[in-house]
Protein backbone atom coordinates (compact mmCIF):
# COMPACT_ATOMS: atom_id res chain seq x y z
CA UNK A 1 0.00 0.00 0.00
CA UNK A 2 1.42 3.35 -1.02
CA UNK A 3 1.86 5.86 1.79
CA UNK A 4 0.48 9.31 0.98
CA UNK A 5 2.64 12.41 1.14
CA UNK A 6 0.49 13.74 3.97
CA UNK A 7 1.06 10.55 5.98
CA UNK A 8 4.80 10.86 5.40
CA UNK A 9 4.81 14.44 6.63
CA UNK A 10 2.78 13.49 9.69
CA UNK A 11 5.19 10.67 10.49
CA UNK A 12 8.16 12.97 10.05
CA UNK A 13 6.62 15.58 12.33
CA UNK A 14 5.82 12.94 14.96
CA UNK A 15 9.39 11.62 14.91
CA UNK A 16 10.76 15.13 15.35
CA UNK A 17 8.30 15.90 18.15
CA UNK A 18 9.11 12.73 20.10
CA UNK A 19 12.81 13.12 19.43
CA UNK A 20 12.80 16.63 20.87
CA UNK A 21 10.86 15.48 23.94
CA UNK A 22 13.37 12.71 24.61
CA UNK A 23 16.42 14.88 23.95
CA UNK A 24 15.10 17.43 26.45
CA UNK A 25 13.88 14.96 29.07
CA UNK A 26 16.48 12.21 28.85
CA UNK A 27 19.42 14.04 27.32
CA UNK A 28 20.82 13.90 23.81
CA UNK A 29 23.64 11.48 24.63
CA UNK A 30 21.40 9.05 26.55
CA UNK A 31 18.62 8.97 23.96
CA UNK A 32 18.87 6.19 21.39
CA UNK A 33 17.27 5.94 17.99
CA UNK A 34 15.35 2.94 19.36
CA UNK A 35 13.91 5.17 22.11
CA UNK A 36 12.73 7.66 19.52
CA UNK A 37 11.24 5.02 17.23
CA UNK A 38 9.28 3.48 20.11
CA UNK A 39 8.00 6.87 21.28
CA UNK A 40 6.94 7.80 17.73
CA UNK A 41 5.28 4.43 17.15
CA UNK A 42 7.35 3.53 14.09
CA UNK A 43 9.78 0.77 13.24
CA UNK A 44 13.47 1.62 13.52
CA UNK A 45 13.90 0.98 9.81
CA UNK A 46 11.06 3.37 9.01
CA UNK A 47 12.63 6.09 11.15
CA UNK A 48 15.96 5.71 9.37
CA UNK A 49 14.18 6.38 6.08
CA UNK A 50 13.50 9.88 7.43
CA UNK A 51 16.62 10.52 9.51
CA UNK A 52 19.79 8.42 9.14
CA UNK A 53 21.00 9.37 12.65
CA UNK A 54 19.88 11.17 15.77
CA UNK A 55 22.44 13.89 14.96
CA UNK A 56 20.72 14.51 11.63
CA UNK A 57 17.34 14.53 13.36
CA UNK A 58 18.46 17.04 15.99
CA UNK A 59 20.16 19.25 13.43
CA UNK A 60 16.98 19.20 11.35
CA UNK A 61 15.17 20.69 14.37
CA UNK A 62 17.89 23.32 14.70
CA UNK A 63 17.87 24.15 11.00
CA UNK A 64 14.10 24.56 10.87
CA UNK A 65 14.25 26.80 13.94
CA UNK A 66 16.96 28.95 12.36
CA UNK A 67 14.93 29.31 9.18
CA UNK A 68 12.02 30.47 11.31
CA UNK A 69 14.38 32.94 12.98
CA UNK A 70 15.37 34.32 9.59
CA UNK A 71 11.69 34.84 8.73
CA UNK A 72 11.19 36.61 12.07
CA UNK A 73 14.22 38.80 11.34
CA UNK A 74 12.80 39.95 8.01
CA UNK A 75 9.48 40.80 9.66
CA UNK A 76 11.09 42.69 12.54
CA UNK A 77 13.75 44.72 10.75
CA UNK A 78 12.72 48.29 9.99
CA UNK A 79 15.41 49.11 7.46
CA UNK A 80 16.71 51.87 9.72
CA UNK A 81 19.21 49.70 11.57
CA UNK A 82 22.94 50.19 11.21
CA UNK A 83 25.05 47.13 10.43
CA UNK A 84 25.71 46.19 14.06
CA UNK A 85 22.04 46.54 14.98
CA UNK A 86 20.92 44.45 12.02
CA UNK A 87 23.41 41.67 12.79
CA UNK A 88 22.27 41.69 16.41
CA UNK A 89 18.64 41.42 15.34
CA UNK A 90 19.45 38.56 12.97
CA UNK A 91 21.36 36.53 15.53
CA UNK A 92 18.91 37.18 18.38
CA UNK A 93 15.96 36.17 16.16
CA UNK A 94 17.62 32.80 15.59
CA UNK A 95 18.38 32.34 19.29
CA UNK A 96 14.74 32.99 20.19
CA UNK A 97 13.66 30.17 17.91
CA UNK A 98 16.37 27.88 19.30
CA UNK A 99 15.38 28.49 22.93
CA UNK A 100 13.26 25.29 23.30
CA UNK A 101 16.30 23.24 22.29
CA UNK A 102 18.80 24.78 24.72
CA UNK A 103 18.91 21.66 26.96
CA UNK A 104 20.48 19.56 24.21
CA UNK A 105 21.90 22.14 21.83
CA UNK A 106 25.53 21.93 22.97
CA UNK A 107 26.39 18.35 21.94
CA UNK A 108 24.37 18.68 18.73
CA UNK A 109 26.23 21.76 17.51
CA UNK A 110 29.55 20.36 18.69
CA UNK A 111 29.09 17.38 16.40
CA UNK A 112 27.38 19.13 13.48
CA UNK A 113 28.87 22.64 13.29
CA UNK A 114 32.31 22.27 14.83
CA UNK A 115 34.93 24.32 12.95
CA UNK A 116 37.38 21.43 13.30
CA UNK A 117 37.76 19.01 10.37
CA UNK A 118 35.44 15.99 10.60
CA UNK A 119 35.32 12.65 8.83
CA UNK A 120 31.56 12.78 8.46
CA UNK A 121 29.85 16.04 7.51
CA UNK A 122 26.25 16.46 8.67
CA UNK A 123 24.23 17.52 5.64
CA UNK A 124 21.72 19.45 7.75
CA UNK A 125 24.55 21.10 9.66
CA UNK A 126 26.24 22.18 6.46
CA UNK A 127 22.94 23.53 5.14
CA UNK A 128 22.50 25.59 8.32
CA UNK A 129 26.06 26.86 7.98
CA UNK A 130 25.68 27.93 4.35
CA UNK A 131 22.21 29.46 4.76
CA UNK A 132 23.29 31.46 7.81
CA UNK A 133 26.40 32.84 6.10
CA UNK A 134 24.44 33.68 2.95
CA UNK A 135 22.01 35.73 5.04
CA UNK A 136 24.88 37.48 6.84
CA UNK A 137 26.61 38.33 3.56
CA UNK A 138 23.33 39.79 2.29
CA UNK A 139 23.11 41.95 5.42
CA UNK A 140 26.71 43.08 5.08
CA UNK A 141 26.26 43.87 1.40
CA UNK A 142 23.15 45.90 2.17
CA UNK A 143 25.35 48.22 4.24
CA UNK A 144 27.88 48.72 1.46
CA UNK A 145 30.62 46.36 2.60
CA UNK A 146 30.98 44.67 -0.74
CA UNK A 147 34.41 43.20 -0.02
CA UNK A 148 33.37 41.77 3.35
CA UNK A 149 32.44 38.40 1.91
CA UNK A 150 36.04 37.25 1.57
CA UNK A 151 37.16 34.08 3.30
CA UNK A 152 38.88 35.78 6.24
CA UNK A 153 35.91 38.00 7.13
CA UNK A 154 33.44 35.12 6.88
CA UNK A 155 35.68 32.86 8.98
CA UNK A 156 35.98 35.55 11.67
CA UNK A 157 32.21 36.02 11.74
CA UNK A 158 31.46 32.27 11.91
CA UNK A 159 33.93 31.78 14.77
CA UNK A 160 32.32 34.62 16.71
CA UNK A 161 28.83 33.29 16.01
CA UNK A 162 29.63 29.77 17.20
CA UNK A 163 31.17 31.24 20.34
CA UNK A 164 28.01 33.24 21.00
CA UNK A 165 25.73 30.22 20.53
CA UNK A 166 27.95 28.00 22.69
CA UNK A 167 27.95 30.57 25.48
CA UNK A 168 24.20 31.20 25.19
CA UNK A 169 23.35 27.48 25.38
CA UNK A 170 24.53 27.37 29.00
CA UNK A 171 24.05 31.01 30.04
CA UNK A 172 22.16 31.06 33.34
CA UNK A 173 22.18 34.84 33.80
CA UNK A 174 18.73 36.53 34.04
CA UNK A 175 17.26 36.77 30.53
CA UNK A 176 20.70 35.68 29.23
CA UNK A 177 22.02 39.19 29.84
CA UNK A 178 25.59 37.90 29.72
CA UNK A 179 24.97 36.60 26.21
CA UNK A 180 23.55 39.97 25.19
CA UNK A 181 26.74 41.66 26.37
CA UNK A 182 28.89 39.11 24.53
CA UNK A 183 26.87 39.57 21.35
CA UNK A 184 27.09 43.33 21.52
CA UNK A 185 30.85 43.26 21.99
CA UNK A 186 31.46 40.55 19.36
CA UNK A 187 29.33 42.22 16.71
CA UNK A 188 30.90 45.64 17.25
CA UNK A 189 34.33 44.04 17.04
CA UNK A 190 33.40 42.31 13.78
CA UNK A 191 32.06 45.56 12.29
CA UNK A 192 35.28 47.26 13.29
CA UNK A 193 37.33 44.54 11.57
CA UNK A 194 35.51 44.85 8.23
CA UNK A 195 35.11 48.63 8.26
CA UNK A 196 38.08 49.93 10.18
CA UNK A 197 35.77 51.72 12.62
CA UNK A 198 33.94 50.55 15.69
CA UNK A 199 30.51 51.35 14.35
CA UNK A 200 27.71 52.94 16.29
CA UNK A 201 26.53 51.29 19.44
CA UNK A 202 22.82 50.66 19.15
CA UNK A 203 20.17 50.95 21.78
CA UNK A 204 19.89 48.32 24.46
CA UNK A 205 19.07 45.01 22.82
CA UNK A 206 17.06 42.08 24.11
CA UNK A 207 17.12 38.44 23.12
Amino acid sequence: MRVSEQAKQETRARILEKGAELFIGKGFEDTTTRDIALAAGVAAGTMFNYFPSKETMAMTMVNEALRGGTEDFHRRRSGEEDLAEELFLFISSGLRRLRPFRPFLGPVLERSLSPFPRKNVCREGEAAHQEHLAAVQEIIGRHGFTEASDYVAVTIYWSLYLGIVAFWSSDESPNQESTQALMDYSIRMFVQVISGSEGERGEKHAL
